[in-house]
This record gives structure tokens, sequence and C-alpha cells, in this order.
């Protein structure tokens, strides 16, 4: 029998490190909702995508840290829908989805946003590049850029993706080898690279 259980732990003081302390508590088998994440998403996506990476290179969520135990999430039925307590910028869910859909972790999609705000068509296209690159839960990442103006990333051997309206593709990064063909192109929201 398969058992999903998922805690959630509202930002507070070092709320990342309060939220992996909750999940070895469980002695690892329980995974939480990436709470950190979703906040800095929040904020990040506003040209503040400096705001993605740690001092130590990672994503600055429970992804950065214990990427097999975060559910990555836009919205839930607390935050968004009818309750509206903490709702993701609109302007933002194509970028959001593009974040958490291309990176490490179980990302989530809020059924609301897939079958009530036309998302639909833009959720199953970075589904297909999640599964067509073979990213997982525990996909390694490297981030390449992350300031003001955008943030670039590899995600395991096969994905590349830029957020932001910087001008960057994979021919530009010396440390990116491989030949990568365009896979999405959604202009100043984001950009996705499969490897050919």
């Amino acid at each position: 029998m398969l058992v999903l259980m998922v805690g959630v732990l509202i930002l507070s003081d070092a709320h990342r490190q309060r939220i992996v302390n909750w999940i070895n508590a469980t002695g690892g088998s329980s995974s939480a909702f990436d709470v950190t994440t979703k906040g800095i998403l929040h904020v990040a996506l506003h040209n503040q995508y400096w705001r993605l990476i740690d001092p130590q290179g990672k994503p600055t969520g429970v992804m950065g840290w214990w990427p097999s135990r975060a559910v990555t999430y836009l919205e839930n039925h607390d935050t968004g829908s009818t309750q509206g307590h903490w709702p993701f910028p609109r302007d933002k869910l194509t970028q959001g989805y593009a974040y958490i859909l291309t990176h490490p972790g179980t990302p989530t999609i809020f059924y609301d946003h897939f079958y009530d705000f036309g998302l639909h068509d833009t959720i199953t296209e970075l589904i297909d590049a999640r599964t067509r690159a073979g990213i997982h839960c525990r996909s390694p990442l490297k981030i390449f850029h992350a300031n003001n103006e955008g943030y670039a990333a590899q995600i395991d051997e096969n994905l590349v993706m830029k957020l932001g309206q910087f001008d960057w593709n994979p021919s530009k990064e010396n440390n990116l080898s491989g030949s990568w063909q365009k896979f999405v192109d959604k202009g100043a929201d984001y950009k996705i690279w499969i490897r050919q």
C-alpha cells in the first residue's frame, strides 16, 4: 500500500530549517510542502531572481536541502481558491510553474489553475518538458545565474531553462556542453531547452 504523508509548516524564523527538522522527526519518511519556495517565488519573480539561490549555490527552499522530500506548489486550498489567504500573483503563475515543474522536488498543480485559469495547455507543455528531460525529485541542479534581470539553470543532464528578461541561451554558457533545442519560448517570462 502506498501512503503519502505531507506536512505544512507556515513561514517563520529559520523556516527552511524548521521544515527539514520536521521531516527529520518523521525519520525522513514524510514529505513537506515547500512553503519556503512558495514564499520566495512570490517576491523573486518580480525582478528579484537573485533570491532563488542561497550562498552555497543551491535553491533557497527545502528543495535546495532535501529535494526528494520537498513538495513544491504555488497554491493550495488554503492559500488560493475561495479562501485566498496567500494567493500567488496571477501575472506570475506561468513563471512559477516553469520553475517548479522543471526543478527537483515533487511539484503539485493547483486544480483551479489547471482547469479554471486557462493554464491547461501551458502546464501540460511544462509537464511534457519535465517528462522528456527525465527530471525527478532528486535531479541534480546547477544554477548559472540569479540576479535582478533573470535566472538560468541546468536541471539534470537534459534540460536548461531561464526566467526573466535577460539575454541568455545555452550557447552563452561556457560550462555547458552539448547541443540544445529550444522547446518552449515564452519570451521574457521563460524559455526551456532540451538536449538534442
